[in-house]
């Protein structure tokens, strides 16, 4: 992957920090190799303590499949290739002006390939709470996601 800056460049008045991003966020729709959805348990605002699917700004120096890959990784810890995700619906804007892409990861149907490999020395950030596998039958209510657009996507899958 492209070297990125995901370090803030610069702080505004209150402290919150401004990063070097496209104004799109890239939410991954993967499943584990028991069929389950992985999400997260956001631990930070808006959202905090409800559900979101993982994802997050496309940094400056990647592709939209590299962030997705990346955000997808530091969230959760699973591993994918950049070049198997696919958009699963039109882009949208969000309720605070951001460009959204939904993706989804195309699997590799050799069953002797594990499509998605959790790095064992994964720890959990401080922006998730816990990391979530939803059964696809019971994805819950959308109070108890974070984003409607994220609850929307997952039953549609």
């Amino acid at each position: 992957m492209p070297e990125v800056n995901d370090n803030p460049i610069a702080t505004r008045e209150d402290g919150s920090p401004i990063f070097d991003n496209t104004p799109t966020v890239v939410c991954m729709c993967v499943h584990n190799s028991d069929g389950r959805l992985i999400a997260v348990r956001r631990n930070n605002e808006p959202g905090k303590g409800l559900i979101g699917l993982p994802g997050g700004y496309h940094m400056r120096g990647e592709t939209w499949q590299e962030a997705g890959a990346r955000e997808l990784f530091e969230e959760t810890g699973y591993v994918i290739d950049p070049e198997g995700i696919e958009t699963i619906v039109d882009p949208v804007t969000d309720e605070y002006g951001n460009n959204v892409i939904f993706a989804g990861y195309v699997l590799n149907s050799d069953p002797d390939f594990d499509n998605t490999v959790r790095d064992t020395s994964f720890v959990t950030p401080d922006e998730v709470q816990e990391v979530l596998h939803l059964d696809l039958y019971d994805l819950g209510s959308v109070e108890e996601w974070a984003f409607p657009l994220h609850h929307d996507v997952a039953i549609s899958l």
